[in-house]
């Protein structure tokens, strides 16, 4: 195990972000709230049992398949690789995980995925808060890897600044 404390921000940072998620749905459930249609976004209530973009309709219990192993690969890749300090990868691979066990739950839960978000100025497929998670972790996460952060151990560099009297 490369650093304890890692492995425990994955799993509360993980959970929190779960929960997080979860409330967001709730909005989409509640027929009291209505978004007027505005310029930006709208929030609808679509059952999508493929994947993301609504790919491989009715895929569910694949798709499943491969989040379980998913997540239990970056539980080992975090256990094995990431230290606390290593904070920009562990978030980035937190966000992906809490998105995919976001999504995972409901489809082993339901057989589907609810997705809300709709945006009003592009055709662009219904989405949700875990699909956000998946993409700002992955985005990150390739950020850091091209930038080459010297095995992702960003570390800040403070450019010296020399007083002139």
């Amino acid at each position: 195990m490369k650093d304890k404390k890692a492995l425990i921000f994955y799993f509360l940072m993980g959970l929190i972000l779960l929960d997080f998620g979860n409330q967001l749905k709730k909005i989409s459930y509640n027929p009291y709230f209505q978004l007027k249609t505005n310029p930006v976004f709208s929030i609808v209530h679509v059952n999508n049992s493929g994947g993301a973009f609504s790919l491989f309709q009715n895929g569910a219990q694949i798709l499943a398949i491969l989040g379980i192993i998913v997540i239990l690969f970056l539980i080992y890749y975090v256990y094995k690789n990431i230290s606390f300090k290593d904070k920009f990868s562990l978030l980035s691979i937190t966000l992906f995980s809490a998105g995919v066990l976001g999504n995972l739950i409901e489809r082993i839960k339901f057989g589907y995925v609810v997705d809300y978000i709709k945006l009003n100025f592009i055709n662009f497929p219904v989405f949700n808060s875990f699909d956000i998670m998946i993409c700002v972790g992955i985005i990150l996460y390739v950020i850091f890897v091209l930038i080459d952060f010297k095995g992702l151990n960003f570390k800040w560099k403070r450019k010296k600044q020399h007083k002139s009297q």
